[in-house]
């Protein structure tokens, strides 16, 4: 057994990194706890240290007013120079130790620990200081440079002797404040410490209650579970012995499963070079391969052509442990062609050698559906293609229609209207002022005619807003000049304020379209009212055209008018011209009660 995945071990690992971590704690525990009272203790020593200072600082306050005194009576004690090498040195001691007060105080301000007490205690004490300092040191010029004089010396060393002792009752004050704070500090180490212990006892109260017994507990429930073990392993033993009885049934089960399988499915099964190891009874049926069939090829024994036996093999010869699935063709000996969809799965045996499991299915009747679906969708394929040729067709003949309705329009109308016009110029008689009145009337008329004349056949053509502005701006110029042109009551309405552009493809056969409902309503159906509306969402534009006219019964229009005979040809075309670009017509209409045509178009087509 591996030694990770052994009980005692993984025990012992258990145990080891709660003691670890229990342990772990206490002493981190304890050492931040010592940490934090020896800063403290530092502390305290700093305190002592500043303490001492400071009552230093009363004494050589004193001693400067003491020598400043001896210095002006020098000539009957000491001689001069001593006296003022001693004030000298007690005023450099006097100002050093000042100066370690305030710059110790400024520390403490900036680590955010001393009180403001102390802080205008030496703002009061200042004063005092710097007049006894500055006095101490005119004295000791004065007396440097000249014979004593007491006159001279009087006024210093009276100023000297009037701020001692306000000196000195303050520096009082400073050192019983410093005391008083390190008192409060020592207070505060003795709860913090108080603090720090019951944590301790805290800390090993919960390591013993959420640690160390529920790990005893664990440890115990450990054996009871090992002698339960102890107790199923021979209950285990005794039901061994009837399982081994069983096994051998599920055994004699399990031939008779193998025979039913051999008898049902076309099976075999081959090593890596296509060798039979053993083969299905179907199987074997199904290639009149009764006896002595192992150690033969199952490609050559298949009957297979050569590309597609070489390309089995290959399936078989790999080694990837994935599943390969084919389909191939064979012939039998009784020259009956069968389609079998081969899967070919790779089994590892515990030697690390490896087997192939062929399985087949029959799949001839799927074969002969699929062979006959492919001849309907030829011909499905041919019956467009004809449909397509028919609609191209058509469609040229319609676009002749359209050249021959164009130029008989222009010969017609325009042309005749020109032939007039060029005549009655050629008889105009400019000596009969009368009937030349009268002659440049009628051209003045007939000019007007043929300028309508001519604005009609062109409106039939591309318009120009078209191009410039897109359907909505041209179809709404297409009403108003077919109203004029007309007399018809046509409106239009852009309910939406469509005004977005199309390729202009799209643009031209919406417009079309859109033309030839227009049209049909007024030359067919009769009508006195047409209303044009443009409509549009997210992802959907909607043209409607309705009508007033008599309207008709759409069963009645042919699906595919084989000429205009028939009618129908205009729908067929709007249709045509709507499908062309993934749109969609819908006609609706009722004999006597008008139509409605609706051109739908996606926009997400754009």
């Amino acid at each position: 057994m591996n030694k990770r995945k052994s009980l005692d071990h993984q025990t012992f690992g258990r145990l080891s990194k709660i003691y670890i971590i229990a342990l772990g704690a206490i002493a981190l525990f304890t050492i931040g706890a010592q940490f934090f009272i020896q800063q403290y203790l530092n502390s305290q020593i700093d305190d002592s240290r500043i303490i001492n200072i400071s009552g230093r600082q009363r004494m050589l306050s004193q001693k400067i007013s003491k020598e400043t005194l001896l210095l002006s009576y020098s000539e009957i004690r000491q001689p001069k120079s001593q006296y003022i090498q001693e004030l000298e040195a007690t005023i450099a001691l006097w100002r050093e130790s000042h100066e370690i007060l305030i710059l110790y105080n400024e520390s403490l301000i900036k680590n955010q620990q001393d009180s403001t007490e102390i802080q205008k205690m030496f703002t009061v004490l200042e004063p005092y200081f710097q007049t006894i300092y500055r006095n101490s040191l005119n004295i000791l010029n004065l007396v440097k440079t000249d014979t004593i004089n007491q006159k001279r010396l009087t006024p210093h060393i009276d100023a000297i002797i009037l701020n001692e002792p306000l000196f000195l009752r303050q520096m009082d004050a400073i050192v019983f404040q410093y005391d008083k704070e390190a008192k409060q500090k020592v207070s505060s180490l003795k709860r913090i410490e108080y603090i720090l212990f019951v944590l301790i006892i805290l800390i090993l109260i919960f390591e013993f209650l959420l640690l160390f017994r529920p790990v005893a507990l664990s440890i115990k429930k450990t054996i009871s579970n090992l002698l339960s073990s102890q107790q199923k392993a021979e209950e285990m033993a005794t039901r061994a012995g009837e399982l081994r009885k069983v096994q051998e049934q599920n055994v004699q089960e399990l031939l008779s499963l193998t025979r039913a399988i051999d008898q049902t499915l076309l099976y075999a099964r081959v090593d890596e070079h296509g060798i039979i190891k053993n083969l299905g009874e179907r199987f074997a049926n199904l290639l009149h391969k009764e006896q002595e069939h192992e150690s033969s090829n199952l490609a050559e024994l298949m009957n297979l052509g050569e590309v597609e036996k070489n390309r089995l093999l290959m399936l078989i010869a790999q080694n990837k442990g994935g599943v390969f699935n084919e389909e191939f063709k064979f012939e039998t000996k009784s020259g009956e062609h069968i389609w079998l969809d081969i899967s070919i799965h790779t089994i590892y045996k515990e030697s690390g050698t490896s087997e192939r499991l062929v399985l087949c299915s029959n799949i001839s009747k799927r074969k002969e559906a699929q062979n006959e679906v492919e001849r309907l969708n030829v011909s499905r394929y041919k019956e467009k293609e004809e449909l397509q040729k028919s609609n191209a067709s058509q469609i040229v003949e319609a676009q002749e229609e359209e050249r021959k309705r164009i130029a008989k329009e222009i010969h017609d109308s325009i042309g005749q209207m020109l032939t007039a016009l060029k005549f009655n110029i050629e008889s105009i008689n400019l000596k009969n002022i009368e009937k030349t009145a009268q002659k440049i009337e009628g051209l003045k008329q007939l000019s007007n005619d043929l300028i309508q004349g001519t604005r009609m056949a062109t409106f039939n053509l591309t318009p120009p807003e078209l191009k410039d502005y897109g359907i909505s701006i041209a179809l709404q110029k297409m009403v108003k000049e077919l109203s004029k042109l007309t007399g018809k009551n046509i409106l239009f309405e852009n309910k939406s304020d469509f005004d977005q552009r199309f390729d202009t493809l799209v643009e031209t056969n919406l417009y079309r379209v859109t033309q030839e409902a227009i049209n049909n309503a007024i030359k067919y159906a009769k009508s006195d009212f047409i209303m044009v509306t443009i409509n549009h969402s997210d992802s959907l534009l909607s043209i409607t055209i309705d009508d007033n006219g008599k309207g008709f019964n759409i069963k009645d229009i042919p699906s595919k008018p084989t000429n205009n005979a028939e009618g129908g040809m205009g729908l067929f075309f709007m249709k045509e011209r709507m499908n062309y670009i993934n749109g969609r017509l819908f006609i609706t209409s009722i004999p006597n009660e008008g139509t409605r045509i609706t051109l739908n178009y996606n926009l997400n087509e754009n």
